[in-house]
């Protein structure tokens, strides 16, 4: 019991002492300024504890020197940038807050640095990063492309920096691009938060296709026409040339007659055709710079992409201007002193020129398709206009002439000319007729030689002009007709012939003809056969000129009334027994040839009729003007 007795004693005093410790802390303190034992030296952390009187406080420790943290600034070139504290003691723990930093901006950095033995540091600076310089990348300041279907936007070299966009300006707008032809102002505007906008100015023009324009153009004008083309080859001059022309004031083999003449009617195509010959020797020359004409014309549009509608330069030492009207274009240039139009439709693609040679002096070509006008009129007096047109293997053409003096039609000629596959035909009005005769002349001639082969002619001498009274007649060349050998002719009438003709040699007599004789009336007192002299034209080459120039001769001819073809061999042969003296007459005229005299009489004739008044003197005068 004792011992329980004690246990309760201890147990009691200890419970009254936790009490005692619990009343201390929960009632007020008589002095609100003591401070706590945790904050007054001498408290429980040192000697003494807190409620000894007269502690004192732990000492202060050192401040670090010499340890700075500096602000700066950075370019951005997509790398961490940060700061770092300098001065700091070896072992010294640095926290940093606000450091490591890509992208531009001004940034607040701070840092602690703890060193055992010194109070802790906290410094602070700015760390800026500014946009980067974008190098790399240019632009032309002008550009130029071709018009296409597509939109197109303005080029730059180089490649942007990762995070930069670029954006097409025009007229403070972003643009997608542009299709039609003009002249804008674009910026190319490169831009990115870490970088300097960079803007490129940039003149930009859409034009069309400006080569392709140039040769548009010049190539319109074609290639300088050769009417000779609308003809067999061997119907050029050179075939018709010879080195020396005979005198028959003595006897001339017929052998030694040249028989590649033309007749007065082909002779009339060939006037116009030399005449253009001459005529188009200048736009030859106009034409032989047209490369360099291109040229110029070409660098003119790359400048003048919305306006190149005149043009005015010089090539080959002469001045030209180019004109482009709505459907047409105009090239004028001046050779010397001979003004050269070229000029193309768009509509109907025909071309062609006009060349005034002189004040009073015009030639003008038209080409379209297969169809070829060329006209000259001289003085608004003289005129002349050729059409040729070629259809497969065949051509036709038309010539009209004409002379007016002081407004009065003076001459009045025109000619079809009809090319077939074997034969040149040229109908028309000249030759040599009846005087007051209404008169047609078909002359043909040989593809594969160029020769004339014959002409047929009719004259009709009725008062109507209704062909009541008309000779139809067959002329051929006297190669044709076996049995004449050789032939002189002296200049004194024999009438009717207005020469007197001997043949084979025989002076003693004149080649006798033979009269009609008997119905129709009106042929009694004519011939059914004779022969003639007849202007043919025939070429000598000129070697100072490089040309072959036009002569004119009189060639004997066979002539033979139709309706007495079939008796011309006895009737020849009787009329001139003595001067044969034996030999055998026979014309030698394939049935081709005549049949083809006959188509051109029977046939072409009424055509040509239709058609030898469709053109009139004032028509081809006003169609040779230059245009305003």
């Amino acid at each position: 019991m004792k011992t329980v007795r004690i246990v309760l004693a201890v147990l009691l005093a200890l419970l009254t002492a936790v009490m005692l410790v619990a009343c201390n802390d929960d009632a007020p303190s008589n002095q609100p300024n003591q401070p706590s034992s945790s904050e007054t030296p001498g408290g429980s952390d040192t000697p003494g504890g807190s409620d000894t009187p007269g502690g004192s406080e732990p000492p202060t420790l050192p401040e670090l020197t010499g340890v700075t943290l500096t602000g700066n600034s950075f370019t951005y070139d997509g790398n961490v940038k940060s700061l770092a504290v300098q001065g700091a003691p070896v072992g010294a723990s640095i926290v940093y807050t606000g450091n490591g930093k890509i992208d531009v901006g001004s940034y607040p950095v701070s840092a602690v640095v703890t060193v055992d033995g010194y109070q802790p540091l906290t410094l602070q600076a700015t760390m800026v990063i500014n946009k980067a310089t974008i190098t790399g990348i240019s632009a032309a300041a002008t550009q130029s492309v071709t018009v296409g279907s597509a939109t197109v936007l303005p080029a730059y070299t180089g490649t942007a920096p990762q995070g930069v966009t670029v954006k097409f300006m025009l007229n403070g707008s972003e643009s997608t691009g542009v299709t039609a032809v003009g002249s804008y102002s674009f910026s190319i505007v490169f831009s990115g938060k870490n970088y300097e906008t960079l803007t490129l100015p940039v003149v930009f023009k859409i034009r069309e296709n400006l080569t392709g324009v140039a040769s548009k153009v010049i190539d319109s004008f074609g290639t300088v026409p050769n009417a000779w083309e609308f003809l067999p080859d061997t119907l050029a001059p050179e075939y018709h040339a010879v080195t020396s022309l005979p005198s028959f004031d003595d006897f001339v083999n017929v052998s030694d007659i040249p028989t590649n003449g033309i007749g007065k009617q082909m002779n009339v195509v060939y006037g116009l055709l030399n005449k253009t010959d001459k005529a188009l020797s200048y736009v030859n020359t106009v034409m032989g710079a047209m490369n360099v004409i291109k040229s110029l014309y070409t660098s003119f549009l790359d400048s003048n992409p919305t306006d190149y509608s005149v043009y005015t330069g010089t090539a080959a030492g002469f001045t030209f201007t180019i004109e482009l009207g709505e459907d047409t274009y105009v090239l004028r240039a001046t050779v010397g002193t001979v003004l050269v139009e070229l000029f193309s439709d768009t509509n109907d693609k025909s071309y062609g020129a006009v060349v005034k040679l002189t004040e009073t002096t015009v030639l003008k070509y038209t080409v379209s398709g297969t169809e070829l006008r060329v006209a000259m009129d001289v003085l608004d007096s003289a005129s002349l206009m050729l059409d040729f047109a070629r259809t497969n293997n065949s051509t036709v053409g038309m010539l009209y002439e004409y002379i007016v003096i002081a407004g009065k039609q003076v001459t009045a000629t025109s000619a079809m000319i009809t090319v077939d596959d074997t034969y040149t035909t040229v109908i028309g009005t000249k030759g040599d007729f009846i005087p007051t005769s209404i008169s047609r002349n078909c002359e043909i001639y040989e593809n594969v030689t160029g020769k004339l082969i014959g002409t047929k002619v009719r004259e009709d001498i009725s008062d109507e002009g209704d062909g009541s009274k008309e000779y139809n007649t067959y002329w051929f060349p006297l190669a044709n007709l076996s049995g004449v050998t050789s032939i002189k002719k002296v200049d004194e009438a024999n009438l009717p012939n207005a020469d007197t003709i001997y043949i084979n040699g025989y002076t003693q007599d004149t080649l006798h003809t033979k009269p009609w004789l008997g119905l129709p009336v009106y042929k009694a007192a004519s011939r059914r056969f004779d022969i003639e002299f007849k202007t043919m034209y025939f070429y000598v080459y000129n070697s100072s000129t490089d040309e072959y120039e036009e002569q004119s001769c009189e060639i004997p001819m066979l002539f033979v009334q139709e309706e007495k073809y079939d008796d011309f061999e006895k009737d020849f042969s009787n009329e001139n027994e003595v001067a044969l003296n034996g030999t055998k007459v026979d014309l030698q005229v394939t049935s081709s040839r005549l049949n083809a005299l006959d188509y051109a009489y029977e046939v072409l004739l009424s055509v040509y009729d239709a058609q030898k008044d469709a053109v009139t003197h004032e028509m081809i005068t006003s169609y040779c003007k230059l245009k305003p």
